[in-house]
């Protein structure tokens, strides 16, 4: 299970605690960090990697299964969910609170899940920890939906049709 941030976030993270100790009773796993930050967590089995811009794809390939918590604030709304949309291009399935951004990138069991509780976390967590199978549709609808909505060429075409409205209508 893996999460990517900055110490800014690192909070965010820090909110599955509850969840991956309950997950800890049921399934053998280990949280792989990414971040500019050391992180403890003694009960649990983590890794660190501090991250590099050298070796940002090859870490994130490290990782199974992306998480995305978030508080249920309003600055939380600001967020692009850029983390979602790296982790499902890498295609990761992947686990984010149901709330902000994240719920217009994320179809709820097409692409990856969204979670409103500790106890939702765990179960999703455990789906994707049991079934290999379904990790790679998921990962294979991400990276799809993020070729489709976020690649640079459908960006393009959303900036051209943009700059030539605007240009049109001045």
């Amino acid at each position: 299970i893996g999460w990517t941030g900055t110490f800014t976030s690192k909070r965010f993270l820090d909110m599955l605690r509850p969840a991956f100790l309950e997950l800890k009773k049921r399934r053998d796993f280990k949280l792989l960090v990414i971040g500019n930050f050391d992180y403890d967590f003694p009960e649990m089995n983590v890794e660190v990697v501090h991250w590099k811009k050298e070796t940002e794809i090859e870490d994130l390939q490290r990782i199974d299964i992306g998480v995305y918590p978030l508080p249920q604030e309003d600055w939380v709304l600001g967020k692009s969910g850029l983390k979602v949309i790296q982790y499902m291009a890498m295609s990761l399935p992947t686990i984010s609170t149901n709330y902000g951004t994240a719920q217009e990138i994320i179809s709820h069991g097409e692409n990856g899940f969204l979670a409103n509780s500790d106890d939702e976390w765990v179960e999703l967590l455990t789906k994707l920890i049991d079934d290999h199978q379904l990790r790679q549709d998921l990962g294979r609808n991400a990276r799809q939906t993020v070729e489709e909505r976020y690649s640079t060429g459908v960006v393009k075409e959303q900036y051209l049709r943009v700059l030539t409205q605007v240009f049109h209508s001045a």
